[in-house]
């Protein structure tokens, strides 16, 4: 008995659970008026499908009054729209109170297309005045879709929150680049740090490479005989001779080392005559 009650058991709390968390979003909105034209976008563009898949989801509705262009946008642009103002976390006004930060930083449905850039599946929220502001995270977007009211919430499941008017993203349509694109690479060479380098042999013209040679022309050209106009400077045939007590003597042969042997044995045997 017991085990035939445990399967029943099990199957009826996870219809239990899977009934809790899910919602329809066009039903919910059926029962508010003022956002009747809000919730036609969201069947129309079929985010509502997409909104009723998700576990967790806050939606910031546009009441009628402020709905503006959006019914005159195509579905596809329409569809863009609408799914930045889809938050994928819940958000209700008492935890936007609990904020650490005064600015967070949301991520909507539009980021999970896989088409977002520039943080266009971002939104910015910021404690204003009492209030909240919501706009697009895009560099120099609108922030003024402003708080309103609490529609309904279902916590942690879905929460409504109205706001004044709809959120504007820059480049949904796909006509105009995002504020915040970097301007394009091409228009870097501009600058004049950008420009290479000339080349060496670019550089120096043949006028400048005489003149690169024209110093070791000077330094060669001088020589000791042309700064010297003297004759007495310059080299002379005596010059090059060694002086004359360093001269060798004169060969044997010669007249005069003949006449200095002879005169050299008249003395010694005059010498020894003496001495006999």
């Amino acid at each position: 008995m017991s085990r035939s009650i445990a399967p029943l058991l099990c199957t009826f709390l996870l219809l239990a659970a899977t009934s809790a968390s899910a919602f329809n979003i066009t039903k919910i909105l059926s029962q508010y008026s003022d956002y009747s034209t809000f919730n036609e976008l969201l069947s129309k563009s079929g985010l509502a499908t997409e909104i009723n898949k998700r576990a967790t989801i806050t939606v910031l509705a546009v009441p009628n009054g402020a709905i503006g262009d959006l019914t005159s946008k195509s579905d596809d642009v329409l569809k863009r729209d609408l799914s930045t103002h889809v938050v994928l976390d819940y958000y209700d006004p008492m935890k936007l109170r609990n904020m650490k930060e005064k600015t967070a930083k949301l991520t909507n449905m539009y980021q999970q297309s896989g088409k977002a850039a520039y943080d266009q599946g971002f939104l910015n929220v910021t404690a204003k005045d009492g209030s909240f502001v919501f706009g697009s995270a895009v560099k120099g977007a609108q922030r003024d879709s402003r708080l309103e009211k609490s529609v309904m919430n279902q916590p942690y499941n879905i929460s409504i929150l109205g706001i004044s008017q709809p959120i504007f993203t820059p480049g949904l349509d796909g006509t105009l680049a995002p504020v915040s694109a970097p301007p394009p690479k091409a228009n870097a060479p501009s600058s004049p740090k950008s420009s290479p380098p000339p080349s060496d042999d670019e550089a120096e013209s043949p006028a400048e490479e005489e003149e690169a040679e024209s110093p070791v022309e000077e330094t060669e050209a001088p020589s000791p005989s042309e700064d010297a106009d003297s004759p007495a400077s310059s080299p002379s045939p005596a010059d090059d001779s060694p002086p004359a007590d360093a001269q060798s003597p004169p060969p044997a042969g010669s007249s005069a080392g003949k006449l200095k042997v002879s005169f050299g044995l008249f003395v010694v045997l005059a010498s020894m005559v003496a001495a006999y």
